[in-house]
């Protein structure tokens, strides 16, 4: 399976959609060879199963999966079915700037969406969001979003007047279940992240390490594990590792009679000065200090 990513758009406005439809495939029959077709083509399979490539990646999708072709970008089949497969499609595409990146890299800051889309409008816009969906991934809901697809099927029939409204507000509704259902997985993923990051930093903290040492033993980008760990436990890696140092280094001035020189080099300390600097500027005191004061208190 294809190292997962999500698209990132720009709104308002909001992705408008253009046209949609449904396919029944059989066994043999394979997805069209495309290339380019300026607008995103997301695939809804209610039974069977695609097998599509885009570029060089490959994915299967099965029942209550979904997949979101790009429109730049060559889509053709990766395989024929294998048996009777339906799906549903949906062409539309956002009147803004949009991105793919991968799930473990950092998405686009808000000041540069600011930015894109008043440049974009000549309108000086203040709020401007991203609208986060999976490329690949679970339908959320899919008996209430098949119910509503076929309804916009069905609905194609009738005056463009008449169902202008009506297939954008379904359109508007999938993109809206896509993206409040991955901020609830990436939400749940990232205090898991951040929960690896803190055993991680408690486990070697007395060795050296860097951002690109815990980036390559927890399997995510830096940044990534920063934002996590900034989100959920309120530091990033950096101040969490300073502070679980400085407050074991408090530890080892209380309960031993080890040197200042020592203790700094058990808590992970390269440099006695740096410690005692560090020390000082969180508690207000030298590292000596506390431990007269902790011994005549005690």
């Amino acid at each position: 399976m294809e190292r997962g990513s999500m698209l990132y758009m720009i709104a308002p406005p909001m992705p408008f959609y253009v046209i949609g439809g449904v396919n029944k495939y059989n066994p043999g029959d394979e997805h069209p060879d495309r290339y380019a077709i300026g607008v995103f083509d997301m695939l809804l399979v209610m039974k069977g199963e695609l097998r599509i490539t885009e570029e060089r990646r490959s994915w299967r999708v099965g029942p209550g999966q979904m997949l979101i072709l790009r429109p730049d970008l060559h889509h053709y089949s990766a395989g024929p079915c294998e048996e009777e497969t339906h799906h549903y499609w949906l062409h539309f595409m956002p009147a803004g700037e949009w991105w793919e990146i991968p799930d473990d890299q950092r998405p686009p800051e808000k000041d540069m969406l600011v930015q894109l889309q008043s440049a974009r409008t000549k309108f000086p816009l203040h709020r401007v969001y991203s609208i986060a969906v999976p490329k690949y991934g679970m339908i959320p809901s899919p008996g209430k979003t098949f119910d509503a697809l076929n309804h916009l099927i069905q609905s194609e029939l009738e005056p463009p007047s008449l169902v202008l409204w009506k297939h954008q507000s379904i359109l508007d509704e999938l993109i809206r279940d896509l993206h409040r259902d991955q901020k609830s997985v990436n939400d749940t993923q990232a205090v898991r992240l951040a929960e690896q990051a803190e055993a991680f930093l408690k486990q070697n903290y007395k060795q050296p390490i860097t951002n690109a040492m815990l980036g390559e033993a927890l399997n995510f980008h830096p940044n990534y594990i920063a934002r996590s760990m900034r989100n959920v436990l309120g530091f990033t890696p950096v101040e969490y590792l300073m502070q679980y140092r400085l407050e074991q280094a408090k530890l080892l001035l209380m309960k031993t009679e080890l040197s200042i020189m020592k203790i700094a080099e058990e808590v992970g300390f390269q440099q006695t000065a740096y410690f005692s600097r560090c020390f000082s500027t969180k508690e207000g005191i030298s590292p000596l200090q506390f431990r007269k004061k902790f011994k005549k208190n005690g």
